[in-house]
């Protein structure tokens, strides 16, 4: 029975027979009738051969090599980029995660500096209430703006709580005063002039009522008092919103006075 082998041409790939017996014992030197590539081959061996149809016998050794070799490559490619893969995905994550940091630091920063400036903010509230009067005493011009706003504080606590006296919604505002003959070369008689405003911030309209004005010193002692009525004697209401005008003027006012304040009479 003739046996026949596969070569393979390591250079174009073509595939064809030749007699097995040409290759024994010790192989033989062939050239690729395509490519003109020539090449050694070993000798078969019989264990190796495989019959083909119709009898012949085909020589599998270089072939199992070759597939092995092939299943090797291609394993250690498969491993490699399994390694590939393996080392790329931490980097990747990584990178994420720093990004991600990144961000959860920048937006954490933001809101700490928040956080701060209301608790800054706060805090200044409550030091100027605590402080209201050195502060009035301070900076006169301040005044109105402190007491509408320690006002505010107060109506706004009465309410939370419920407790206590009802919330005042007649609130004096815009209080100034000007000193009229102490300028040097300034003649007549020695006056101050006291104007105020009283603003209703309820939801109903309500009674003009009467303001005590009070002149004290740094010790919040009274130097004078007086009570006057809203300027315009017509105006004995003061609908939700709205303002009314009080003016007075006090004679010969003490010299040695801090500041003036002005309330509601009780």
């Amino acid at each position: 029975m003739s046996q026949s082998i596969v070569l393979n041409c390591p250079n174009c790939a073509t595939r064809f027979s030749a007699p097995a017996e040409k290759f024994i014992p010790n192989g033989r030197q062939v050239r690729c009738s395509n490519c003109q590539h020539t090449w050694f081959h070993a000798a078969p061996t019989v264990s190796h051969a495989t019959t083909l149809k119709g009898g012949a016998t085909v020589s599998t050794k270089g072939a199992t090599t070759a597939t092995a070799t092939a299943m090797t490559t291609a394993t250690e490619a498969t491993a490699a980029t399994a390694t590939n893969v393996i080392a790329a995905a931490p980097e990747s994550q990584t990178i994420r995660d720093e990004i991600a940091e990144r961000e959860r630091q920048r937006g954490g920063g933001f809101f700490s500096w928040l956080l701060w400036a209301l608790a800054l903010f706060l805090l200044a509230a409550i030091l100027a209430y605590i402080f209201r009067e050195p502060l009035k005493r301070a900076a006169p011009s301040l005044a109105p703006y402190i007491e509408q706003y320690t006002t505010r504080v107060d109506t706004t606590a009465q309410r939370l709580v419920g407790t206590g006296k009802p919330a005042p919604v007649l609130i004096p505002s815009n209080i100034r005063y000007d000193l009229k003959g102490y300028d040097e070369g300034e003649e007549g008689e020695k006056a101050m002039l006291v104007e105020a405003q009283l603003k209703n911030i309820g939801d109903e309209e309500l009674p003009a009522p009467q303001l005590r004005v009070r002149i004290v010193d740094a010790d919040n002692e009274q130097l004078h008092g007086t009570v006057i009525g809203p300027e315009d004697m017509d105006a004995m209401t003061i609908k939700p919103g709205e303002s009314t005008r009080y003016f007075v003027r006090i004679p010969e006012p003490p010299v040695d006075f801090d500041r003036v304040l002005v309330d509601l009479e009780e």
